[in-house]
């Protein structure tokens, strides 16, 4: 497989590289590592926003990766689809709407490009997420795991790549769902390594 020449990468805040204070998150992380080597350079768009959903990657996508040229996409997404309003019992996104998304995601994604990768995100530290304070929001790590279950069935279904995402330690938390540094050097490191494997960098 010819290897990519634009990954554009959509997801939510995790993505985009809240509470990273040392490097930004494991998009920039992985540009730094990409940056580093002596050829074949990827350009690396990091296209997520704070708050995203699959509604809002549907929103968007399809015009932002056109635009970058991109042969290759990685989303990140449904921790904000399985959350809950404080003291709720439905989440943001309803399980069976968030199947249907991320059917439409990869039906849009493949007239775009072969080179499509899904990232799980498993858990958070329930401690400081029942709610998160400063958003009254609830995340639960059964919700989590069911919803990257979904994404997991869907993407063997759909026949496109999913990187199943080691759970992070508590400590890999500072406000419970958003990975520190520490955090999100692992997730980096997981996506490095299958990227490597798929012959992508």
């Amino acid at each position: 497989m010819k290897k990519p020449e634009s990954i554009c990468i959509f997801g939510d805040s995790t993505a985009w590289g809240a509470w990273d204070m040392e490097k930004a998150g494991w998009v920039n992380r992985l540009w730094l590592h990409i940056g580093k080597q002596d050829e074949d350079y990827v350009e690396i768009y990091n296209l997520s926003i704070s708050g995203g959903t699959t509604e809002t990657i549907l929103e968007r996508f399809e015009k932002e990766a056109k635009i970058r040229n991109a042969d290759a996409l990685i989303f990140q997404t449904g921790g904000n689809d399985a959350s809950r309003e404080h003291g709720k019992t439905a989440n943001k996104i309803s399980p069976k709407k968030f199947e249907k998304n991320i059917r439409k995601i990869i039906k849009k994604a493949k007239k775009i490009t072969d080179k499509i990768i899904f990232l799980g995100f498993k858990n958070c530290d329930e401690s400081k997420t029942l709610p998160v304070s400063w958003i009254d929001v609830d995340y639960f790590n059964s919700e989590l795991q069911k919803f990257d279950a979904i994404m997991k069935k869907v993407c063997q279904e759909e026949c496109v790549l999913f990187c199943d995402i080691e759970p992070l330690a508590n400590e890999d938390f500072d406000d419970g769902i958003h990975p520190n540094a520490a955090g999100h050097q692992k997730i980096f490191e997981m996506v490095r390594n299958f990227l490597i494997a798929h012959g992508w960098i």
